[in-house]
């Protein structure tokens, strides 16, 4: 049984607690030959993505995190919320990159 203690009371009952709707300037993940790029989103619950394509993406505690194209998610063309993980420490970032040779337009709302 989990121990619901060390959860605040939002995520005990997993309510969902976004405040905000903070639009990002629509980003460009680099081709996959480039380097990773990342976006800090530690004051935020969920992000919000519209890729026109593919993205290998993941989430790090720090900006300089190197990319893994073996390991790391793919979040395919579409629409799509992914809830931010918490536990990685008091700074998180979005590190994305390409999946193709082609750059891929990435929209972004921090929820």
């Amino acid at each position: 049984m989990a121990d619901l203690h060390k959860l605040t009371v939002q995520e005990a009952v997993n309510t969902e607690t976004a405040a905000v709707w903070d639009i990002n300037s629509v980003l460009t993940a680099n081709a996959s030959s480039g380097a990773a790029l990342n976006l800090d989103v530690s004051s935020y619950h969920t992000l919000g993505l519209k890729t026109d394509g593919a993205i290998y993406f993941s989430f790090q505690n720090n900006s300089t995190a190197a990319k893994s194209t073996a390991n790391d998610l793919i979040l395919d063309a579409g629409l799509s919320f992914i809830k931010i993980p918490k536990g990685l420490g008091n700074t998180i970032y979005f590190n994305y990159l390409s999946t193709s040779a082609s750059t891929v337009e990435v929209r972004v709302v921090k929820m």
